[in-house]
């Protein structure tokens, strides 16, 4: 039997973030992710409550994962007519002990309007509801737009951007919030030239990344707008569209009734982009990357792993010029699993998907909300979390799971009869059985924290 092992480690056990017995189908929906070198942090629609819809909650983690302490949750202050949605969390990077929090306040079920809230910790223990404080981000119109969909990024500095979409001044637009003071003043930054209704930001050394879905050409087809920012996002710069596709009948996919096509996630390394999209696969949902490795200039686009299925909330993240990776959820019969995949030539091919989350699990197709997950690469491991997650329950819960270090001069005899070991296949699922009769494939092989690679004849 000859065994190769490749280069990436599956991910580690799955661990439930919103870890309570979760009231029969009220959702955790929508999670995001932050890291600095001592917290990693989780925002994430909440909807067990029984005197409201929703509340957005704030979780943190001192141990890499492994446990989560609840901290706070915010509540809409009308429980009749508002309710909360749209988090969005970021690490300060140069303050190990700063987060950020934005998300949206919802009122008038009828006509709804918006305001984004702006949430920071002021001291150095962000794992205290005493040391957070909230507050309208600015421009506060009192509920008289539509506001939706806001994402935070914290350059450092001080240095914050927040985008979203109002109705403001007529058609949907990306506006950008931005201080230069962490959150104490803002001025807003519009880009009015294109229809759009989300954005994401990523940061490579001093430029700043921006996607956005634009709809001027809607409904004929869905485009996705590139622009970079080199003064910390006072001004933006348009590389173009970097993807033009139809979206069909709807922006729903068959076995989710979410506006899923509107979705886009970027990531760059120089002069190489990437932008995670939904690329319909008939009258599926499947994931595309559009990638760039001439600053934007030019553009190709291909599926991740074209399937018969629907995918959804692809995320993406990167860690070099070359290497790309990318998680989304996939409906596999009829149940759901988190899968990833990588690209090692930065988007020209991928490697065959893995699981991310350790087992299947049922999903509301008709959620309230779930517009997105949270993907991280740092320091040689990739840190996912995801919602709509009914594993073992009979609620949509928020797990999280992260990759594990490897070590190449470690090595694992298979005749070693520990209890702790076990074996997984490529795709991450779990080998049960004897493991010394293993047939001839591709393995990774775990003993308590560690994951061992050796090529076994």
């Amino acid at each position: 039997m000859l065994i190769f092992l490749i280069v990436d480690p599956p991910f580690g056990t799955n661990i439930k973030v919103s870890n309570w017995d979760i009231t029969t189908n009220m959702d955790q929906l929508e999670a995001s992710l932050a890291k600095s070198s001592s917290w990693i942090a989780a925002h994430w629609i909440d909807t067990d409550w029984s005197s409201f819809f929703s509340a957005n909650d704030f979780a943190i983690s001192s141990d890499g994962g492994a446990t989560w302490k609840f901290v706070w949750y915010l509540p809409p202050s009308d429980t009749i007519n508002c309710w909360i949605g749209d988090p969005s969390v970021a690490a300060d990077p140069t303050n190990p002990n700063r987060f950020y929090a934005v998300g949206m306040i919802y009122c008038n079920p009828y006509t709804p309007t918006g305001e984004v809230y702006f949430c920071k910790n002021i001291g150095s223990r962000p794992d205290t509801v005493t040391d957070w404080t909230c507050s309208i981000l600015p421009p506060n119109d009192s509920w008289m737009y539509f506001k939706d969909k806001p994402w935070i990024i914290a350059l450092g500095g001080g240095n914050l951007l927040v985008a979203y979409t109002t109705d403001k001044y007529g058609n949907y637009e990306i506006n950008i919030a931005r201080s230069t003071d962490e959150g104490a003043t803002w001025n807003t930054v519009r880009l009015s030239d294109v229809v759009s209704t989300v954005a994401y930001f990523w940061k490579d050394g001093s430029t700043v990344y921006l996607s956005q879905n634009n709809f001027n050409s809607w409904p004929t087809y869905i485009k996705i707008r590139v622009r970079k920012s080199t003064d910390n996002g006072a001004t933006w710069t348009s590389l173009g569209d970097v993807v033009s596709f139809s979206p069909g009948s709807s922006t729903y996919c068959p076995n989710f009734n979410r506006p899923a096509k509107i979705h886009n996630n970027i990531t760059a390394q120089g002069n190489n982009i990437a932008v995670a999209f939904i690329k319909p696969n008939g009258s599926y949902c499947n994931v595309g990357v559009a990638y760039s490795t001439d600053g934007g200039l030019t553009w190709n686009n291909r599926y991740v792993a074209q399937t018969s299925s629907d995918q959804v909330l692809p995320m993406i993240t990167s860690s070099s010029p070359s290497t790309i990776y990318v998680m989304w959820q996939e409906k596999v019969g009829t149940f759901w699993t988190t899968k990833w995949a990588y690209s090692t030539n930065w988007g020209t091919t991928f490697s065959p998907p893995g699981r991310v989350s350790d087992h299947d699990y049922y999903f509301n197709e008709s959620p309230a909300g779930h517009d997105y997950n949270g993907f991280i690469y740092d320091g040689g491991n990739l840190y996912a979390i995801w919602a709509n997650d009914y594993y073992g329950d009979d609620a949509g819960a928020v797990y999280y799971a992260r990759t594990i270090s490897t070590s190449a001069d470690e090595s694992l005899s298979l005749e070693d009869r520990r209890t702790d070991i076990k074996i997984y296949r490529v795709d991450g699922s779990l080998v049960k059985g004897d493991f010394r009769n293993l047939p001839t494939g591709v393995y990774f092989i775990r003993s308590g924290n560690r994951i061992y690679k050796r090529i076994l004849r």
